[in-house]
């Protein structure tokens, strides 16, 4: 048996690992995910930049996009420059370690929502229920996307814990009938809202929990509370856009209007598109099997809130014809939650002997977060910019048709270059075609190319000569091998210098 002593001990242990990866990988990994948390990045990184200095933090803002994000991001920002990180760098590993410490509230919060479904003090019919709590606390710590997403400046991440927390309160008041608790479920979401505007459709959810409470009870006191509360809320979080933005909500009507019109430029995905993301995060594999004694009724009806919130977001987002895996960040917690009965399933009836499947889940796991959490996403242009912030002597970058779709400023601090331009081909001498270049005053440029052109041909002959490499991380590279096409813009970097510059 697991005794109170022995599993706080394992709980602290879980708590402090989580939070210690956290950390390792926001200063290990300095990649991004997305364009939407590079943007993020973009408006707050290099601090000390005087573009940033002088244009106003609210307007620099989308107008897509809420302030709440952005304002938390520039405090890190500035708090890092205070400190004497001068370098964007270091000021973006700062930022990511400030989100990763706060996302370490996730653990806390899920072992305590756990420990409420499966208290102490009731005797547990089957021996794995006491390991379920302890099973949740390490899918939040050391599952092998959660060091990674809880460290990026990405708004689906950022708003997580506040949706576990307003999960855990609505299971309160859906057991208890707390109005506090209703209160408390309703607030947390309403922030989480502000972080990623979709999730407030889980309100939906928590008033189909009143609703039946009320019909249940007959009595309209509890949806009386929840409008009242709602209207309260909706008013608070609609305020900051009528201060600073000079209207209601402008930045919820602005993304919904921005939706409307250009969501099909991103393209479509079929409604299961989902389906695959969320049996990978679970690592359904390691899940199969035959569940003796597991009385599935019993225990997921403790968890009707939380399926209730994951299965409601996950419909809505399905019905949206353009789909992205980090989507689905928001209910990631609630999905490992979901996933600890299962967990804890085969630590209970498999304790005391070799298990072939935790070992395997465990090498898998691992495996995964090693590869997310040490190796950079967007190297190989993040290196590119890097060496542009150590060589200011260059002045020009040319880039080979698509080769850099995105170039990542913030995480440099210098001149702009004064040239920044495509070009579409190499001449019969193996030279880049550049309008109006004058080699002998030209004597700062270089030229970027993706590896897959290099590869089939396009490598410029001198005076250009090849002065940087800039590898992708192992995963990217295994994605452009899988499906090049939808990923080349992952492939390695070639940088080529025009050699004049350097006998100079």
């Amino acid at each position: 048996m697991l005794n109170a002593k022995v599993e706080t001990r394992w709980f602290q242990l879980f708590l402090a690992l989580g939070i210690l990866i956290r950390v390792a990988t926001a200063i290990l990994n300095s990649g991004y995910l997305a364009l939407d948390d590079y943007y993020i990045l973009f408006f707050s990184v290099p601090a000390q930049s005087e573009s940033l200095s002088l244009i106003n933090s609210v307007q620099a803002v989308p107008e897509i996009r809420s302030l709440l994000p952005d304002s938390i991001v520039r405090l890190f920002a500035t708090t890092a420059y205070k400190f004497g990180f001068e370098d964007p760098l270091y000021q973006i590993k700062f930022i990511f370690v400030c989100l990763g410490l706060l996302s370490g509230i996730s653990i806390w919060i899920g072992y305590k929502f756990l420990k409420y479904l499966y208290p102490p003090e009731v005797p547990p019919k089957n021996d794995y229920r006491i390991w379920i709590p302890l099973s949740g606390a390490f899918l939040l710590s050391l599952h092998f996307l959660i060091p990674l997403v809880s460290t990026r400046a990405l708004i689906e991440s950022m708003s997580s814990p506040f949706l576990l927390g307003a999960v855990f309160s609505a299971s309160i008041y859906w057991r208890s009938g707390e109005w506090k608790q209703l209160g408390i479920s309703l607030s947390l979401l309403a922030i989480a809202s502000l972080f990623r505007f979709q999730v407030g459709v889980c309100a939906l959810a928590l008033f189909s929990l009143v609703v039946y409470r009320a019909w249940k009870n007959k009595t309209f006191k509890d949806i009386y509370i929840f409008i009242i509360l709602s209207v309260i809320l909706a008013i608070i979080t609609g305020l900051p856009d009528l201060i600073f933005r000079g209207s209601f909500h402008s930045s919820l009507r602005s993304y919904v209007a921005y939706n409307l019109q250009h969501s099909a430029e991103y393209g479509a995905s079929p409604w299961f598109a989902y389906l695959p993301a969320i049996l990978g995060v679970s690592l359904f594999p390691f899940l199969i099997g035959k569940y003796t004694g597991f009385d599935w009724k019993a225990e997921y009806s403790k968890f009707v809130p939380t399926i209730l919130f994951s299965v409601l977001f996950l419909l809505v987002h399905s019905a949206i014809p353009h789909k992205e895996e980090r989507f689905l960040l928001p209910i990631l917690p609630l999905l490992l939650i979901l996933l600890s009965p299962l967990c804890a399933y085969w630590r209970g009836i498999e304790k005391g002997r070799m298990s072939v499947r935790r070992i395997l889940f465990l090498i898998v796991n691992f495996l995964l977060l090693d590869l997310l959490s040490f190796f950079t996403i967007q190297n190989n242009t993040i290196e590119l910019v890097r060496y542009l912030n150590f060589h200011k002597e260059i002045k020009e970058l040319y880039v080979y048709r698509d080769s850099i779709p995105h170039l990542p400023v913030s995480y440099a601090y210098r001149e702009p270059l004064e040239r920044y331009e495509l070009i579409e081909s190499l001449d019969q001498n193996m030279q880049p075609k550049i309008q109006n270049f004058d080699p002998f005053k030209s004597c700062s440029a270089v030229l970027a190319i993706r590896k897959d052109y290099v590869m089939n041909g396009v490598d410029p002959d001198p005076p250009w000569t090849l002065v940087g490499n800039f590898q992708s991380s192992p995963l990217e590279e295994l994605a452009v091998f899988l499906n090049p096409n939808k990923n080349k813009r992952r492939a390695s970097l070639y940088l080529y210098q025009y050699q004049l510059c350097q006998e100079k």
